[in-house]
C-alpha cells in the first residue's frame, strides 16, 4: 500500500509541476512553430503527446543517438527527478505506433509531425519511412508536410 501511495504522490507531483521555464530557448522555438505558446497548452496531455512524438521518432531507426536524446531533454527543460525518470522510461519503451496514434487528440496532427521531425536528424531510410507513414496516418496534406520540412530547413522525403 505504501508503494502505491508513493507512486500516486510522484505522479501528482509530475503532473502538477511546471515543465517549461521562461528562459527555455527551445520553448520559444516550439511555441513559434506550433503556433501556440507552450505555456498555453491545454493540458499536460499535450506536452506528453509532443514528448512522445519526439521519443517515437527517435526510436524509428532502432537507436536513440546522443543528439536525439539531447533534443528530447532540452524540450523538457529543467526537470525534477520524477520527470527525468518518466522521460527515461519513455525512452526505454518499445515503439508502439498504433497505440500512440490513438492517443493523439484531434487538432494536434501538425504539431505531432513537427515535433517528430524536429527530434531526429533524418539521416537514414528507417526515419524517412517512419515520417512518411506518420504523415499518411495523420492525414496531413503534402503541402503541410512540405511547409513543416521547410520551417526546419530539412529536405522533404
Amino acid at each position: 500500500m505504501k508503494l502505491i501511495s508513493r507512486l500516486e504522490k510522484m505522479f501528482n507531483k509530475f503532473m502538477g509541476e511546471e515543465v517549461f521555464y521562461k528562459d527555455s530557448m527551445i520553448k520559444a522555438i516550439i511555441s513559434k512553430i506550433i503556433g501556440r505558446d507552450v505555456d498555453e497548452l491545454d493540458s499536460r496531455e499535450e506536452v506528453y503527446i509532443l514528448l512522445k512524438a519526439m521519443v517515437n521518432a527517435a526510436k524509428a531507426d532502432g537507436y536513440i543517438d546522443e543528439n536525439e536524446r539531447n533534443k528530447i531533454m532540452e524540450f523538457m527543460g529543467d526537470m525534477s527527478k520524477v520527470e527525468k525518470m518518466f522521460v527515461e522510461q519513455e525512452l526505454q519503451k518499445e515503439l508502439h505506433i498504433e497505440e500512440f496514434l490513438r492517443e493523439i487528440p484531434k487538432g494536434m496532427e501538425k504539431q505531432v509531425y513537427y515535433m517528430s521531425l524536429f527530434a531526429i536528424d533524418l539521416d537514414n531510410e528507417a526515419e524517412r519511412e517512419y515520417l512518411e507513414m506518420l504523415s499518411n496516418r495523420l492525414n496531413l496534406p503534402y503541402h503541410v508536410v512540405d511547409s513543416i520540412h521547410e520551417s526546419l530547413d530539412v529536405e522533404a522525403a
